[in-house]
């Protein structure tokens, strides 16, 4: 074995240093941030959308309760003796029915897609582990170790060039 090393270009170790912390501090940032996106979708999905379809429940409940005394009094109303057709009342009060039987439906599907989207989730994070586990600890020990090589190249060819 030869006692000598061949160097190319310490530069290109010192680069090569420079881009993996680069990368490490983007990688961590876009991850936090994808965190934080995460978060944000899991409370709306856990807790602003049930409040939100539990008020619409109570509106069109009362919508359906103000169409059908609406049409209830047109019945009982007469004009020149005649009974009116009422159909207007009628197809408010059917509208009326139908918007409360989709917003009834809502909390079961927000519910489903919140498991859906938990599982995901928990799925991502054990996937995205080792990258997180890299990012931690395997990056600043290989950010060190090159640090160490790059003093240890200089040290190197000070010395061979010291000697030459």
């Amino acid at each position: 074995m030869s006692d000598s090393a061949h160097v190319a270009s310490l530069e290109a170790v010192a680069r090569f240093t420079t881009a993996l912390r680069q990368f490490d501090d983007e990688a961590t940032s876009v991850l936090l941030a994808l965190d934080q996106q995460i978060q944000r979708a899991l409370h709306w999905l856990d807790h602003e959308q049930p409040a939100y379809w539990r008020q619409q429940i109570r509106r069109q409940y009362d919508e359906v309760a103000r169409t059908r005394t609406a049409w209830e009094n047109c019945m009982l109303r007469t004009v020149a003796g005649d009974r009116p057709t009422c159909l207007e009342e009628e197809q408010a009060h059917r509208a009326a029915k139908k918007r409360l039987e989709a917003a009834l439906a809502k909390p079961d599907q927000i519910r489903r897609w919140a498991i859906k989207v938990h599982q995901e989730v928990d799925e991502y994070r054990g996937r995205i582990g080792r990258l997180r586990h890299s990012l931690e600890g395997g990056v600043p020990r290989t950010i060190g170790l090159l640090e160490r090589t790059q003093a240890s190249l200089e040290s190197y060819v000070e010395h061979r060039s010291g000697t030459e």
